[in-house]
């Protein structure tokens, strides 16, 4: 039997919970081994201080995640493959009283479900059955979908064709397809210092070099981009010039037409990921409208309208789009034709500019929430952003804020998930207010929560010294 202790164990809120955030954090950190033996209940409570029934909520909480195992006679031992880091998408089997206000997806009512209802009725009545189940080659989407993608892509101010649009399955495929295209092992890609985790990902399983380069409240800083490229191949670009995430920063059309034209001296691709600039009323320019000759640049319904559609687009430079062959060979070879084509439908017949408007009008609203409760507190925010991005006071550090908060029941996002390679991490979090809170109540519910902890004492075993 080991002799495991947790330790910076908050002196009020859910203990069991800390208890079992210590289990997970130690077996992450190799403290705790796979096959060790832990206290039994009894023993662990007396060393703690704590009830016996407190250490046994904090066993079962263990279990329930799949971190360790209990045998009647045999004890209690660290799983073999514990999974000390449970994604996002079990949060609620996990812990289903937690407020998820870190999780970045649009919010879904009926208006969605009767679209979707009335999308597959016309499919139903149609004779195109035969063809959605059957694959494309080359596999860049059936004609009339890359016709409906092209519309909803110039409706974002992309001038391109439908020759030039690839159909993917939403916008991290878009990244992955272009990425696994454009690039090869070794090659060094640029981006924000702060960017999208699934672009972290996405470079180090294909073995690219990211780096992140600084940028300031207009985002990317042309001056740093320049720098990065002096003395080293930069191969490509990746940016969001809109609604950036974590920082919400929008880039000004001068600093893309400057970006643009370092792209061109120093001959690398840009990779416009605009998966939120349908939550903009009126976004500046695409970047690739600067650079269109170099810039591949994708968007997605998922992340505006719905995320189970996974329907996304790719619009490349002129007489290219045969080159994201290689990607989608490399992934799903092609996209599904139901979902494209339910895509296409909401696109041609307007349903999704409605569903779109609709989104900015229940971000705007929700919005109105943040204000309100969180009034006096600093923040970063667009009108009908999907998320806000707040610094987090002194004395507290984002990731301590963060388990605090989640040890009341809310979770949030530290910036230290953004943040590329060992470049230094904001005090910050972003707080997401679209649909993985299903209504406006939980919303400011889960608010309220920040607020208490923001004006709560920092928890001393908490504090970084």
């Amino acid at each position: 039997m080991v002799d495991w202790l947790p330790q910076d164990l908050p002196s009020k809120g859910q203990r069991y919970l800390a208890i079992a955030e210590a289990m997970s954090r130690d077996i992450r950190d190799g403290k705790l081994r796979p096959g060790d033996q832990l206290p039994t209940h009894r023993e662990l409570a007396y060393k703690l201080g704590v009830s016996v029934s407190t250490v046994s909520k904090a066993y079962a909480e263990a279990t329930r995640r799949q971190f360790i195992s209990s045998e009647v006679g045999r004890g209690t031992y660290v799983l073999l493959q514990a999974r000390s880091d449970r994604s996002r998408q079990v949060l609620a089997l996990e812990e289903p009283g937690l407020i998820d206000l870190g999780y970045n997806c649009p919010v879904l009512d009926s208006k969605h479900t009767g679209a979707l209802a009335k999308a597959l009725t016309t499919v139903a009545k149609g004779d195109r059955f035969a063809r959605l189940l059957a694959y494309e080659r080359p596999y860049l989407g059936l004609e009339e979908h890359r016709a409906a993608g092209a519309a909803w892509v110039r409706r974002q101010g992309v001038e391109t064709s439908p020759d030039n649009i690839v159909v993917v399955g939403g916008a991290q495929h878009g990244g992955s397809v272009t990425l696994a295209s454009v690039c090869r092992p070794g090659d060094v890609v640029l981006t924000e210092d702060l960017t999208d985790p699934g672009m972290k990902f996405l470079c180090a399983n294909l073995q690219l070099s990211l780096r992140g380069v600084p940028m300031d409240e207009q985002g990317l800083l042309p001056d740093a981009v320049e720098a990065a490229c002096r003395g080293t191949r930069i191969k490509a670009l990746f940016c969001m010039p809109n609604h950036q995430s974590p920082t919400l920063s929008v880039m000004p059309p001068k600093r893309r037409a400057e970006i643009a034209a370092i792209a061109g001296r120093y001959d690398f691709t840009i990779i416009e990921n605009d998966v939120y600039g349908g939550y903009l009323e009126s976004p500046p320019a695409a970047l690739a409208s600067f650079a269109p000759d170099r810039t591949y640049y994708y968007t997605s319904l998922s992340k505006l309208m719905a995320p189970g559609l996974r329907i996304g687009y790719v619009a490349a430079p002129p007489g290219r789009a045969m080159d994201l062959v290689a990607g989608l060979g490399s992934t799903s070879w092609m996209t599904s034709h139901l979902s494209a084509e339910v895509a296409s439908l909401w696109i041609n017949d307007g349903t999704a500019e409605k569903l779109a408007s609709w989104q900015r009008k229940e971000m705007a609203r929700r919005h109105a929430l943040v204000k309100q409760i969180l009034a006096g507190c600093r923040y970063t925010a667009l009108p009908t952003s999907l998320h806000v991005w707040m610094p987090v006071p002194p004395p507290w550090r984002a990731d301590n804020f963060t388990k605090q908060a989640r040890l009341r029941g809310a979770v949030v996002t530290p910036g230290e998930v953004f943040a590329v390679g060992h470049n230094s991490a904001p005090q910050s979090i972003r707080i997401s207010l679209g649909g993985a809170t299903a209504s406006r109540v939980e919303l400011e519910k889960g608010l309220h929560t920040l607020l208490e902890v923001l004006n709560g004492r920092v928890e001393p075993a908490l504090l970084v010294m």
